[in-house]
């Protein structure tokens, strides 16, 4: 639609059809159901306030980047809290008598959105696995106290919180290697694919990188 405010806000009115095509999609509508549905849209009766919904919301449904309309992602948190508030406020508007049965309605709607889609114990997708440390993490670990303290490191997602207290630090999966002193490859990022992870340790060889330590799907490379 645009790379600035302006140029979406044009694009919207002399284009509704390229607005229409980026709103009107499948795993969107998904999203504002997962969104909306436990509150059974109680947004909708806060009146003037529900306003302080759409700037949020806009942003995560005009985007192209499919992490952002996904409950899987950490970009539709502000969004929530705007919603469990606006609910708040409609619930409040409703008429005295009908506030009882649509709290109990609330209730009930959440708990089944939580069994379906949540990530609870009680959860059809809750997975303990995703809370246990990997073995083979805990047996790389010492490798990394090798980088020294003010060196530069381009590291995968999940080797990133072993190294999130330094100063300067890359995600290598977003980023790249931006030219740092060290990476930390993990084939978590590549599919748990050796091969790829092989030609990935191939491709920063040529970067005049080398690999100075190897685990179970991770390696370490420093660049002289």
């Amino acid at each position: 639609l645009g790379s600035t405010p302006q140029e979406i806000i044009a694009t919207a009115f002399t284009h509704p059809s390229r607005l229409a095509h980026i709103l009107f999609q499948g795993q969107k509508f998904k999203f504002l159901v997962g969104i909306f549905g436990p509150v059974l849209g109680l947004t909708a009766f806060s009146r003037f306030a529900a306003i302080l919904v759409l700037p949020t919301l806009g942003i995560l449904l005009l985007s192209n980047y499919p992490l952002q309309y996904a409950f899987t992602s950490h970009y539709s948190a502000p969004l929530i809290a705007l919603v469990i508030g606006t609910s708040i406020l409609g619930l409040a508007h409703l008429r005295p008598s009908f506030q009882p049965p649509v709290a109990a309605a609330v209730l009930a709607s959440s708990l089944a959105f939580s069994v379906l889609y949540g990530d609870l114990p009680f959860s059809h997708h809750f997975h303990p696995r995703q809370f246990q440390p990997e073995a083979r993490y805990a047996a790389f670990a010492g490798n990394l106290n090798r980088i020294p303290p003010d060196a530069s490191v381009a590291a995968e997602n999940n080797l990133t919180p072993h190294l999130s207290h330094r100063r300067f630090i890359y995600n290598l999966e977003y980023e790249g290697p931006q030219k740092a002193d060290y990476l930390a490859l993990d084939d978590a990022a590549l599919g748990r694919s050796e091969a790829a992870l092989q030609q990935q340790i191939v491709t920063f060889e040529a970067l005049g990188y080398r690999t100075i330590a190897t685990g179970d799907g991770l390696a370490l490379m420093q660049r002289p």
